[in-house]
């Protein structure tokens, strides 16, 4: 435990740009947080996760040059000061696992510079202009957020998004209707959120279908889908607007998902596919044979499906067998 401010031998360090500790052990009190905030002003990374403090210094905000903040784990923040939107170069913000945090700063939209967010909140709906204006931003990482029940609707203006993962938040009912219009999306992931229904408020109509050939939609990367109890069939919106662009597509532990749709097929970028623990699935889509580009193909936990999908015998078989890497309940298939 470092116990009473900065240590003796960084007295003079004044242009230090780098604190951080690689060991949880390390705890931080508050006053070594405060003495750091005041005697190094030139800090570029500042990390102090799982620290043991309850209140982040108005302070903080001196830290004009700072670029990475990761307060992550530290279980006792409830409040981060308004100040914190004075980091004008800041591009990193963590705070995962901060789970009694209230609610996010009032002007965090003027942190005009932030390209990764990842946070955890005991907000039930996250608040309007805030997030949805952090033009830069290009990693949400929203995780462990027990009551939270919506997004904010306009997540859709987050144009320089690549990455979002939600997870872990188990009253979450829907996503916004914008995510939609999340034109730089890459990778997807969602996880661990009981009452998530994929396809409520995601309708797509015909004339929507020919805008995604203009690049208004997502063209996902990577699809990542794990214990989703309300997930039963995978979503029509995600699937038409990624066909040509989805490499990875990893589907776990969604117990109630009943049959992968013949729009699969239409994946024609398509390397990885990954179905774990879906033991409703019974069958392969039609025409699977013609994913040329299929590099590896993994099913476990789903018994109907492992059995057609049988080296030879299967009636499935025929569908993967071009596939040169593939793995059944743990098996590697040799031909």
């Amino acid at each position: 435990m470092i116990r009473d401010g900065v240590p003796r031998f960084l007295s003079n360090a004044y242009r230090l740009r780098t604190i951080s500790f690689p060991l949880e052990s390390v705890i931080r009190t508050q006053s070594f947080v405060e003495s750091s905030i005041s005697m190094f002003p030139f800090l570029r990374l500042l990390d102090l996760s799982y620290c043991n403090i309850v209140l982040v210094p108005k302070k903080l905000g001196n830290l004009r040059h700072l670029r990475y903040l990761d307060l992550g784990g530290s279980g006792k923040i409830k409040e981060l000061p308004n100040s914190i939107c004075k980091l004008q170069s800041l591009q990193t913000l963590i705070l995962a696992g901060c789970e009694e945090l209230q609610e996010l700063p009032r002007d965090i939209r003027y942190l005009i510079s932030l390209r990764c967010l990842a946070l955890t909140t005991n907000q039930r709906c996250l608040p309007h202009n805030g997030i949805e204006h952090l033009d830069s931003l290009r990693s949400l990482s929203i995780c462990s957020c027990i009551n939270l029940e919506y997004l904010i609707e306009d997540i859709g203006n987050l144009k320089a998004l690549r990455e979002l993962a939600i997870k872990n938040c188990p009253n979450l009912v829907s996503l916004p209707s914008s995510i939609k219009w999340l034109s730089s999306l890459e990778e997807l992931y969602l996880g661990d959120c009981e009452k998530l229904n994929l396809d409520w408020g995601m309708g797509m109509e015909e004339e929507d279908i020919h805008q995604d050939l203009n690049g208004t939609r997502p063209h996902l990367r990577v699809l990542a889908l794990s214990e989703l109890p309300q997930l039963v069939m995978l979503p029509q919106w995600l699937l038409r607007c990624s066909a040509n662009t989805l490499q990875w597509l990893t589907i776990v532990e969604c117990q109630n998902l009943l049959a992968l749709p013949n729009s699969l097929q239409n994946l024609k970028s398509l390397r990885s596919f990954l179905i774990l623990d879906c033991p409703k699935v019974s069958s392969l889509p039609q025409d699977m044979h013609g994913l040329t580009t299929l590099e590896y193909i993994e099913i476990w936990g789903c018994p109907t499906l492992s059995e057609r999908c049988e080296q030879g015998s299967g009636e499935d078989w025929p569908q993967i067998a071009h596939v040169p890497n593939i793995t059944l309940d743990g098996h590697l298939i040799i031909k």
